[in-house]
């Protein structure tokens, strides 16, 4: 696909789903991944520097999503061991020293502790802005690149019961920008392409991996976006401000979900 400028919306229809990202969207790693990974070490006496955590963090993340990708799914992997692996090559970078058995218990206890509120946060005002939403009536998704743990972590950060279905990648066997990720939204909801809205902080796999199946898309961007085939009418800095983006359309939603409550009175 060219880089084409974007400058329309998909064809004008009725909104009937909403599907949104999570990490970096609604929510964030408390910290820093780094600063995470030094809590869990310290706990079993491991003082390795959060910064340098942190870059190895990042850098065998790309190297395992590589090797490894969606988790390990796509080579019959469980999550647990994908992030067992990552987490014991930060830490083996950080300091050779560290035995086997404390790697494998510092692996143990982040993998469960990414399921609690101590490890994220909610990004400012992603709640309000869920519950405005909520006040239409279109359907609203989760689609992200996640394990199967994202199930426990939006009900631990009190977030589920806002959403109408939940898709980590890891459990569709899809990941972003994969378009059979964005294919599940729109079977789950019933709806066409065109009468859905993606949301996310990724150009690739959020608004591109959208727009390539004919889902409209807002990006989020807490920095400027200069790329020349992004209408910047659909880069926004936060998640209240998409939503008010596409209030015209949720408005539509609203006044047409009216009118068919009145013919069948």
């Amino acid at each position: 696909m060219g880089f084409r400028r974007f400058q329309t919306m998909a064809k004008r229809s009725l909104l009937k789903l909403v599907t949104l990202d999570v990490t970096n969207t609604l929510i964030k790693v408390r910290g820093s991944p780094g600063r995470q990974y030094a809590l869990i070490g310290h706990k079993h006496g491991v003082m390795a520097d959060m910064n340098l955590l942190n870059e190895l963090f990042y850098k065998y993340y790309k190297d395992h999503s590589k090797r490894f990708p969606n988790f390990g799914a796509q080579n019959m992997m469980p999550a647990y061991i994908w992030w067992s692996l990552l987490v014991k090559d930060c830490f083996r970078s950080a300091d050779p020293t560290i035995g086997e058995e404390t790697l494998s218990k510092i692996a143990n206890d982040l993998y469960f502790h990414y399921t609690t509120p101590n490890a994220w946060e909610i990004l400012p005002g992603a709640v309000s802005a869920i519950q405005d939403l909520r006040q239409y009536p279109v359907r609203i998704g989760v689609v992200s690149n996640w394990d199967h743990r994202l199930y426990k972590v939006l009900l631990t950060m009190k977030l589920r019961s806002y959403f109408d279905f939940v898709l980590p990648s890891y459990i569709i066997g899809a990941e972003k920008p994969d378009s059979a990720i964005f294919q599940q939204a729109l079977k789950d909801a019933n709806c066409l392409p065109e009468e859905a809205i993606h949301f996310g902080d990724s150009i690739e796999k959020d608004f591109l991996g959208a727009r390539r199946v004919g889902m409209g898309a807002y990006l989020l961007a807490h920095t400027n976006i200069f790329e020349e085939f992004i209408d910047k009418k659909f880069v926004v800095k936060s998640v209240p401000e998409f939503v008010e983006a596409i209030r015209p359309r949720l408005e539509e939603a609203n006044i047409h979900n009216r009118a068919s409550s009145v013919k069948h009175l």
